[in-house]
């Protein structure tokens, strides 16, 4: 199962990948068309931000499956014991948060259906429907990662 998991979660990280390089691309463009030729792109800006709300909630359970979220502790406890219930706590508050976002989230998209993108003439769906999924696959995660609760791996990244 977890050999599943890890190609899922590659895929979905090379996924946020090619959408940060078409964000990247769709700036750029907007850039020369609006500063070099002067003839703006009306689409470019609704796309870029759309796709910026699927970068970073897509994003999200990536970097918790693979523990690389940058970490502000402000408790730390030499007894391991006491270390792993934080962990745990701190994993089970951020399932509830990931719930609720992804209720919420839910309900939100729901009630956009019938709304259109102004210049893009799609569904504002779109644009909030990776907030309930990217909850859900963060809900995901945790839970992984949950099975085997560890010490950061490179202290340098906990603040």
């Amino acid at each position: 199962m977890r050999r599943y998991l890890d190609h899922a979660f590659a895929t979905l990280g090379a996924m946020v990948v090619a959408i940060f390089a078409a964000i990247m691309v769709l700036i750029f463009i907007q850039v020369i068309n609006r500063f070099l030729l002067g003839l703006p792109l009306f689409w470019t800006e609704e796309v870029v931000r759309m796709l910026l709300v699927w970068l970073v909630l897509m994003g999200t359970p990536v970097v918790v499956y693979k523990y690389q979220e940058i970490k502000v502790e402000l408790f730390h406890f030499k007894n391991p014991g006491l270390e792993t219930f934080r962990q745990i706590t701190v994993s089970i508050l951020s399932i509830i948060f990931c719930a609720t976002l992804a209720y919420w989230g839910y309900l939100f998209m729901e009630r956009s259906l019938g709304t259109l993108q102004p210049s893009l003439g799609i569904s504002r769906a779109w644009l909030y429907a990776p907030i309930p999924l990217g909850s859900i696959l963060t809900i995901v995660a945790f839970l992984v990662r949950g099975k085997e609760i560890q010490e950061p791996s490179d202290p340098g990244k906990t603040i």
